[in-house]
């Protein structure tokens, strides 16, 4: 069964009204008709919707066809419109068609009018569905994460989407005016004063070029190019992806492994200070205590040998348990210096406490810490105490090295489920955002010890405010 047609027939004699659907019958055409015999009646017809065409007589009392066509391209302009009329002359039947009428029937001749209905339902139904096509293609043009582009030999763009428009800051009246080679600077020769460069038979071409936008901006692009045929010539599309992420990528990479080569030489070069430090305060210190021990041990054993009494050997026996005393006290500051034992035996804020003493006393810097009662009672895991223990240790380093006359104020609190260490000092700061932070190797060494116990790490610093350094953790 065929689709049943709606038509409009705006016709204001009803015995031709009466006509036209006699010989739609005849024809064995499936409608159903609305008749309207003037303009209100047309109107409110038409925005019941859902006709298919509209039948349309020339002249009417206070209305015309034209008027009639203008509504219908306005309110519906996929329905069908054919003019139907008793005389009309041949200029005026060109200048509907071109004001876009699908057709025109004189009345004399109405057994061409099921044929003429049917022709402009099918090509309204193909316009409608080649209107529907370009607007999926545009739709998907304007989707695209990248750039989009298509122009012709003489390099005028034929067709573009709102992408490049918008990384490129340009106007749609300005993309129109440009050329390709106005948006990009290319790292070869890929783009010339001609379209010839673009061209290969072997098929797309990725290359690495600029964007330049019309604020100056600089955008790296991989450029994906391909000839095609576009209306009948040879047109080249472009396809543009913004690589910028991945070059700062390859430049942080690049930086990375230079900054870990310096903090792998530092380190190193940090061990070899430690151990000759170390080597040379067991040799200075406890060395000569040892020496010296030795000595009296073998003077004792002379005097008892040559039969000395205890009192007389009570003076040499004091002076060996001095010397003890003063060789465990070297071992016990040699090994707290490597590890405190504290930071085992009594946690994480006595050894906080413990070396902020030492820094005052061995740089004469006034430092100042406090804890709050939950950090005080809580006890952290031990691999993450010794980094918090390490960062406080490089953090007051920093401020031995670069911050001049000052004084260091440092607290430990647990709040909103972080466990947090503030080291603030008011020395001579620098100048430093966390988006851009110092690149110091002390500054990578804190952010990688960080890294490994799972924390995070802020510098705030100013010129002449001192710095400030975060150090922040969630609890589990």
């Amino acid at each position: 069964m065929t689709q049943e047609l709606k038509l409009l027939i705006l016709e204001d004699s009803p015995d031709d009204a009466d006509l036209i659907q006699r010989v739609l019958k005849r024809s064995g055409l499936n409608f159903q008709a609305v008749v309207a015999s003037d303009e209100r009646g047309f109107f409110n017809a038409l925005n019941d919707n859902g006709f298919h065409a509209v039948l349309s007589d020339n002249a009417l009392p206070q209305y015309n066809s034209t008027e009639a066509l203008k509504l219908v391209k306005t309110i519906h302009p996929q329905t069908a419109f054919i003019l139907v009329t008793g005389t009309v002359s041949e200029e005026f039947a060109v200048k509907i068609i071109q004001d876009g009428a699908d057709d025109y029937i004189l009345k004399t001749n109405l057994t061409r009018l099921p044929t003429a209905i049917m022709k402009a339902i099918e090509r309204k139904k193909s316009q409608k569905e080649v209107e529907q096509e370009k607007n999926l293609s545009v739709e998907i043009i304007n989707s695209l994460p990248g750039i989009f582009y298509l122009y012709d030999k003489s390099g005028r763009f034929i067709r573009w989407n709102r992408n490049l428009e918008f990384v490129s800051h340009y106007q749609y009246n300005e993309v129109a005016r440009m050329k390709p080679w106005d948006f990009f600077k290319a790292d070869r020769q890929t783009i010339s004063s001609t379209a010839g460069p673009w061209f290969s038979e072997s098929g797309p071409q990725g290359e690495e070029v600029t964007l330049i936008g019309k604020d100056g901006s600089r955008i790296p692009y991989l450029l994906l190019q391909t000839e095609i045929e576009y209306g009948g010539s040879a047109c080249l599309l472009g396809i543009g992806m913004d690589i910028s992420t991945s070059k700062k990528s390859e430049l942080e990479l690049k930086e990375l492994s230079v900054q870990l080569r310096s903090l792998t030489h530092r380190l190193n070069s940090i061990r070899e200070q430690e151990q000759r430090r170390i080597a040379r305060e067991i040799h200075d210190e406890l060395g000569q205590q040892l020496t010296g021990l030795k000595m009296d041990v073998f003077t004792l054993k002379n005097a008892v040998a040559a039969g000395k009494t205890a009192n007389q050997l009570e003076t040499k026996f004091g002076e060996v348990f001095s010397l003890i005393d003063e060789a465990i006290k070297s071992i016990r500051k040699i090994a707290s210096e490597l590890r405190p034992s504290m930071l085992d035996d009594l946690g994480l804020v006595a050894a906080l406490e413990w070396q902020s003493q030492e820094f005052t006393k061995r740089f004469n810097i006034e430092t100042s810490f406090n804890a709050d009662e939950k950090a005080k009672r809580y006890e952290l895991d031990p691999d993450v105490a010794t980094g918090f223990f390490r960062i406080y240790q490089e953090s007051l380093t920093n401020v031995a090295r670069h911050a001049g006359p000052c004084t260091v104020k440092s607290t430990l609190e647990i709040t909103n489920g972080n466990i947090i260490m503030k080291v603030m000092d008011t020395g001579k700061g620098f100048k430093s955002d966390n988006k851009e932070p110092r690149k110091t190797l002390g500054l990578v060494g804190v952010r990688e010890r960080a890294m490994m116990i799972g924390a995070n790490v802020e510098i705030f610093s100013e010129p002449g405010q001192g710095t400030e350094l975060i150090l922040s953790m969630p609890l589990p």
